[in-house]
């Protein structure tokens, strides 16, 4: 059986056909250990079919769990760069009140210097 034949059915009509191959198995193993087969290999072919089938219906089952998985995911991820993104912003603002506190300081001590060398009395040379 064709995989895209497979995932055209429905589930129900997966567990039909399951059942219905795992019959078919009992009977070719019976008629095998008791008078043989013309074409052995058809217990291979039945026996891939019915893991074909069961993937199928599993992926189905789990398709459902990974999306909701899928979707709380992307929303712990999506809030991580929210809070990423807002202590970066936290740490810029500290760098910019840093840098202006420093600034404020270096105009207060340049203009104490300035203030000194304007007060320092000129020296003049008496002879």
């Amino acid at each position: 059986m064709k995989n895209k034949k497979l995932r055209e059915m429905s589930s129900q009509e997966l567990e039909k056909e399951l059942s219905e191959l795992k019959s078919e198995l009992f009977k070719l193993r019976f008629s095998l250990a008791t008078n043989g087969l013309e074409n052995p290999l058809k217990v291979k072919d039945v026996r891939k079919d019915i893991a074909r089938v069961k993937t199928i219906l599993r992926e189905r089952e789990l398709k459902i769990n990974i999306t909701s998985e899928k979707k709380e995911k992307a929303i712990e991820t999506e809030s991580k760069k929210e809070e990423k993104s807002k202590k970066k912003e936290e740490k810029k603002t500290e760098k910019v009140e840093k840098t202006e506190k420093e600034d404020k300081k270096k105009e207060k001590v340049e203009k104490k210097t300035e203030k000194v060398e304007t007060k320092k009395p000129k020296v003049t040379n008496k002879k």
